[in-house]
């Protein structure tokens, strides 16, 4: 075709007709392709310019100003730190460490009673080490230009540890499964220790009508109590997935056991809680009735804390209590009672009536005084001030070495001979004094005076028993007994020895013819005494062969001497009388003569020996030993 090529078809060229009209308006649409081409044209340009814009946008926010294609800093993965590391060198790194691990080695999970093992084919673990390095590089690459780049700047201080649970392929439900299983039968509800009984406490109360000593006891229970254990399964489950996660294969079920422990009984405690402590029968000293025993109740605490020792938790103990027998019961002690003559003596009084009164009333005071066991009595207390109110009379009393009439004079033949009793009963003598003087009515060093505000006299209840003291004057005696019950396997009988003495002066003392007292010369104005320091001694016989099983001394008293005093009267002097004048022969006068005095030779005051009660009391003869050692003295006044 030359130049040109020719047309794909050989249809021929058509043109229109024209006309004038025609042309006209091939015109005018031309123009408006023309305004279209332009409008397009500006159209494409501004979308050009957005597009630039937005590529230019998101190469700023997105884009990284300089990446060295390597793994940020501090980036942890099973341990290993792979920071700066390709990832190709990642992948090497993580093929070294865990290649013969997630494979080959089993989970261990200590467990407080057991030990789970987890093994690789059970677990079907695997690190996917392409995919963790994926991870780990892609940390910090992606999010916004500033989150990347804080990312990069903390970095730099802090480590970043890439979870490898997603990348292991673990059977999850199958450790759990067997973790749960094992916490099902590890678990266990708590129960408290407690104590029950089975009946009431059986009266012990003897006097109670519904008393019975062969009633059954009680049977305490006691229940071990169990501890609850939980141990939190969900904790062991993450502790096991945190050790995979940082390729460790030993895991200790730590901090994940709660347990409450149930409080120990205190067998100590219940025992003092429960025991009841018995007592014995006694005997009511104001209405003189036997009061009943009480039964003890307690339960054996030594084989008790040995079963308690051997038993486990939610074991249950049956501890039967028992009775506790008192030492004494209302019928033996009834039996028991007053049933022994302690001791009994009497003594031998005067005519003196008034003497006698306050011998009866001095007796009424004390008879049928009950002493409880380990009591003490005090004559004074319980005879009381002798006043005139109470009937007591004057008679002869010591004071300030005379005899003088004084109110309750003589109730010292009282006390002492309430004393020898209770040397015969051998009881214990809290407060005694001997009279001033030897008493005729007492074998020396075995008297005992008394006076309202001292001296008193003293002793102590010292047997196991109850005594009841009888008293009474009758046939001219003075008859004590202590009555009560003698457990002794020996009886006593007493004596004493002079170890020394002092014999009495005479004094005279005069008088006028007319004294007030009217004394003639030669009248013994005070009868002398011989003084005396006398030992006794406590002889204690075998009450089957008689024997004498020890010979002890008990005390030592010192008696005064008292001078006899004689009144001598100064006979009268007549005056002379005028005589005549003397005739011769002269008269003689005769030379008066005067009495000679007699003195009387002093008289010894009488030892008398009243007759004893068994055993008799000895009385050896009065010698003068060497001087007596030393020991218990003492001497009062008081009623005589």
């Amino acid at each position: 075709m030359g130049k040109f090529n020719k047309p794909r078809n050989d249809a021929p060229i058509r043109v229109p007709p024209t006309d004038k009209g025609t042309i006209g308006q091939q015109k005018a649409s031309a123009s408006e392709s023309k305004n279209r081409k332009i409008i397009l044209i500006s159209v494409c340009a501004v979308a050009a310019v957005l597009l630039i814009s937005i590529i230019v946008g998101i190469w700023f926010f997105f884009g990284s100003p300089s990446d060295d294609g390597l793994i940020l800093n501090n980036v942890m993965v099973s341990g290993i730190n792979l920071g700066g590391m390709t990832r190709a060198e990642a992948k090497e790194a993580l093929h070294k460490a865990t290649d013969h691990t997630y494979t080959e080695l089993d989970m261990v999970v200590e467990l407080p009673d057991a030990t789970l093992t987890f093994s690789p084919s059970q677990t079907g673990a695997k690190l996917d080490v392409d995919a963790v390095v994926k991870a780990a590089y892609e940390y910090g690459r992606t999010g916004s230009r500033d989150e990347r780049e804080a990312i990069r700047e903390a970095s730099l201080t802090s480590t970043h540890h890439i979870a490898l649970l997603n990348y292991l392929n673990l059977n999850l439900e199958y450790i759990k499964a067997e973790l749960d299983g094992y916490g099902v039968n590890f678990n266990s509800t708590y129960v408290p220790s407690s104590v029950d009984f089975d009946i009431e406490v059986p009266v012990l109360d003897a006097a109670n009508e519904k008393f019975n000593k062969n009633a059954p006891c009680q049977v305490m229970t006691l229940t071990i109590g169990a501890p609850g254990r939980y141990l939190n399964m969900e904790e062991v489950y993450n502790q096991v997935l945190d050790a995979y996660s940082f390729n460790k294969f030993l895991v200790k079920a730590e901090m994940a056991e709660a347990e409450t422990i149930p409080e120990p009984l205190d067998l100590e405690a219940l025992y003092e809680q429960f025991r009841v402590d018995p007592v014995d029968a006694y005997l009511d000293i104001e209405t003189n009735e036997v009061i009943p025993e009480i039964y003890g109740y307690d339960f054996d605490l030594e084989k008790a804390m040995l079963q308690m020792e051997l038993a486990q938790y939610g074991d249950t103990l049956e501890i039967p209590f028992r009775y506790l027998l008192p030492e004494m019961e209302g019928t033996t002690l009834s039996d028991m009672l007053f049933r022994d003559v302690l001791g009994a003596y009497e003594t031998k009084h005067t005519t003196n009536e008034n003497r006698n009164n306050n011998l009866r009333l001095a007796c009424a005071a004390i008879n049928g005084k009950i002493l409880s066991a380990g009591e003490t009595f005090d004559f004074n207390t319980v005879v009381g001030q002798r006043t005139a109110a109470k009937g007591y009379k004057e008679a002869d009393a010591y004071s300030s070495g005379e005899t003088v009439k004084t109110l309750g004079g003589g109730i010292c033949q009282v006390s002492s001979t309430l004393y020898y009793c209770t040397l015969i009963a051998d009881l214990q003598i809290v407060n005694r004094s001997p009279h001033s003087y030897v008493s005729s009515y007492m074998p020396m060093g075995m008297d005992a005076t008394v006076s309202w505000g001292g001296p008193h006299f003293t002793f102590k209840n010292s047997t196991n028993y109850p005594i009841r003291i009888e008293a009474k004057v009758e046939d001219g005696y003075v008859k004590i007994q202590l009555i009560g019950t003698d457990e002794k396997d020996y009886y006593v009988e007493m004596e004493y020895e002079v170890i020394g003495s002092e014999s009495p002066e005479t004094i005279y003392r005069e008088y006028e013819p007319d004294n007030a007292d009217g004394y003639k010369d030669g009248d013994v104005i005070t009868t002398a005494y011989k003084g005396y320091t006398v030992r006794t001694y406590k002889l204690k016989y075998d009450k089957e062969t008689k024997e004498l099983i020890s010979r002890e001394e008990d005390r030592v008293s010192r008696y005064k001497k008292r001078d006899k005093v004689v009144a001598k009267v100064n006979e009268p002097t007549e005056p002379p009388t005028e005589a005549p004048e003397p005739t011769e022969p002269k008269p003689t006068e005769p030379k008066p003569t005067e009495p000679k005095p007699t003195e009387p030779k002093p008289t010894e005051p009488e030892v008398t020996t009243p007759p004893a009660t068994d055993p008799p009391a000895t009385t050896p003869p009065a010698t003068d030993p060497p001087a007596a050692e030393s020991g218990e003295e003492s001497s009062g006044e008081g009623n005589a």
